[in-house]
């Protein structure tokens, strides 16, 4: 029952997908190199997700892609069934020092992150933790407010 259960939930979670406007992010400008700053490419593409009168996707390919600023996807949006469809992988700025929230959905219901990898760049803060020293917060990674 369980995995019929599970089953159904995929397939209309594709399904919604498959219906929705798409906006990839590399058509507002992303760059997929991990090194150039990919964030108003990413608000863009919010900006038309959030606007749409329908269900929206907003497609993150393969590759390797800066978010370098700490970002927030607000709403209210149009519509409450926006996903974020990612193929490749969204990268932390450098540096752990601030607390901040990276990603931060605000005012906003019906969001899914599918797929994909968070590279949140936490090496050099683990290594001050594993040193034994004190070490600031750090950042959140994802935040919904």
């Amino acid at each position: 029952m369980a995995k019929a259960t599970t089953t159904m939930i995929v397939c209309l979670s594709l399904l919604r997908v498959a219906m929705a406007a798409t906006y990839s992010v590399t058509d507002y400008g992303a760059e997929a190199d991990g090194q150039t700053d990919s964030t108003k490419a990413f608000l863009a593409a919010w900006s038309s997700a959030c606007g749409a009168a329908g269900p929206a996707t907003i497609y993150v390919p393969a590759g390797r892609f800066l978010v370098g600023q700490a970002t927030t996807f607000q709403g209210p949006c149009n519509n409450s069934a926006i996903t974020i469809l990612v193929h490749g992988t969204l990268v932390a700025p450098a540096g752990y020092t601030s607390a901040v929230n990276w990603l931060l959905f605000k005012y906003v219901d019906g969001v899914s992150i599918l797929g994909g990898t968070i590279d949140g760049r936490g090496q050099a803060f683990w290594a001050c933790k594993d040193a034994g020293r004190s070490c600031p917060q750090g950042a959140t990674v994802i935040d919904y407010a």
